[in-house]
């Protein structure tokens, strides 16, 4: 197993290994996000069996599961604050990204932690599931990724990394798309 990637059982883990594990969880919730939208049309499900409904919508909560990882656990080891040598100014960039406050934030975290809690990690008493509106997802991840491959990396521990988020996002998308295509044609 390599330990760069995974890190050491039973130690502590040194900041390269967070860092990295952070920047893979970026690209684990925008690999996530990419296939989900891919499997959608104007609307509508591409593929609607009950197969792919629920291949889909595994992808909707993996990539919900691991941005919260990152944005909507103060206490977890990938949370962004406790990776980053300049939480202030990622903070600052990242507000500017998104266009919004911190106030509206801090909401879109509560919607995205109560999709998570009420419907993926539990199935509580709410009767109908709203998915969240996953383009806030979708830039703070970027940004994040972004943000620790051009700010992070004095150890030059992303070799092998993605140069670009909008660049493995736009990558993945395509083959989710090619393959939902493909499938489409052979039904």
């Amino acid at each position: 197993m390599n330990n760069l990637l995974y890190g050491t059982l039973g130690f502590s883990m040194t900041r390269s290994e967070r860092l990295r594990r952070v920047a893979i969880l970026c690209c684990h919730c925008l690999r996530n996000l990419a296939f989900y939208e891919a499997g959608w049309h104007n609307g509508s499900l591409i593929l609607q069996d009950n197969f792919w409904t629920n291949v889909n919508g595994n992808f909707l909560d993996i990539c919900v599961l691991e941005w919260c990882k990152l944005f909507g656990d103060s206490r977890g080891k990938q949370f962004w604050r406790k990776v980053l040598s300049d939480p202030a100014a990622f903070h600052n960039g990242l507000f500017h990204e998104l266009g919004i406050t911190e106030i509206q934030f801090d909401a879109y975290i509560k919607e995205m932690q109560e999709y998570r809690d009420k419907f993926v990690a539990h199935l509580d008493s709410k009767e109908i599931m709203t998915p969240p509106v996953l383009e806030v997802t979708k830039i703070s991840a970027s940004y994040l990724y972004d943000y620790i491959i051009s700010h992070e990396d004095e150890g030059n521990y992303f070799v092998a990394a993605p140069a670009s988020s909008s660049a493995f996002y736009a990558a993945v998308l395509k083959e989710g798309e090619s393959v939902y295509k493909q499938l489409q044609y052979n039904n």
